[in-house]
């Protein structure tokens, strides 16, 4: 009798679990599906639960990456990448011989990683993430525009990125703040906004990405936290995250 790996289907938007979920109905006597999860924290608790056998993993979410998430888990199940990423950075995925999907999922592409499941039993689960980011990185087209265009009704606002100070993810939100105090809506996630700003502008937790050419002053906080002064109008002030920590260590060259 065949394996039988119990997945669990991670990805922010409902409609996609709902369709892959469907598309697994097929291929019921592989995989049973045991839980689903929209966020990347939500994933890894799932995970650390319930150690599943394997996981549907969506690599752009709004709180943390696909590539965070795996990062972060003592538990390595089989992944099944599934990317929105433009065809031409899935060489990526091949060249580190992961598994993917390409969305939106087509029946045949998810029969064939059912085949190479089902003829090795284990896929490759120890991921050079780093250097998979770098070729993802290296292989995007460069990103050369000088601001970004925000849609407010029927008028496009466009925000000069050396105006804009930080953005800060609050629920389903993020806003933009600009240097004379505005503050701005846009529907993207913050983890669009990283992959689409350019270099200046960093993450410092999973709430906040600061222009680091608009940072006044920082400070050591406690429990491996730093406190950043932002120049702008009113001093804003930050808090980065711990898990950030080495990040900002090294990029500030702390």
């Amino acid at each position: 009798m065949s394996q039988v790996f119990r997945a669990i289907l991670i990805d922010d938007e409902p409609a996609a679990r709902r369709l892959m979920r469907n598309l697994l109905l097929e291929h019921a006597g592989l995989v049973q599906v045991v839980a689903e999860a929209g966020t990347g924290e939500e994933a890894i608790t799932q995970i650390e639960a319930l150690q599943p056998d394997l996981i549907f993993l969506d690599i752009q979410m709004p709180d943390l990456t696909g590539f965070e998430v795996i990062e972060r888990l003592n538990h390595k199940p089989n992944i099944i990448f599934t990317t929105a990423y433009e065809q031409y950075a899935i060489k990526a995925f091949e060249t580190f011989s992961i598994d993917y999907l390409l969305k939106p999922i087509k029946e045949e592409r998810l029969e064939q990683s059912m085949e190479k499941l089902k003829r090795f039993g284990r896929l490759n689960t120890v991921i050079d993430v780093p250097g998979l980011q770098e070729i993802i990185r290296q292989i995007q087209a460069p990103k050369q525009s000088t601001a970004l265009s925000i849609r407010t009704g029927d008028r496009i606002i466009l925000l000069r990125y050396e105006q804009i100070v930080y953005l800060e993810a609050q629920d389903k939100y993020v806003y933009i703040y600009t240097i004379d105090g505005q503050k701005h809506l846009t529907d993207l996630t913050l983890t669009a906004l990283a992959e689409k700003l350019p270099s200046r502008f960093f993450r410092i937790q999973k709430s906040y990405l600061i222009n680091k050419e608009r940072i006044k002053e920082m400070h050591r906080h406690f429990n491996g936290r730093y406190l950043f002064i932002m120049d702008d109008k009113t001093s804003s002030r930050l808090t980065s995250g711990r898990t950030y920590y080495e990040d900002i260590r090294a990029e500030f060259g702390l």
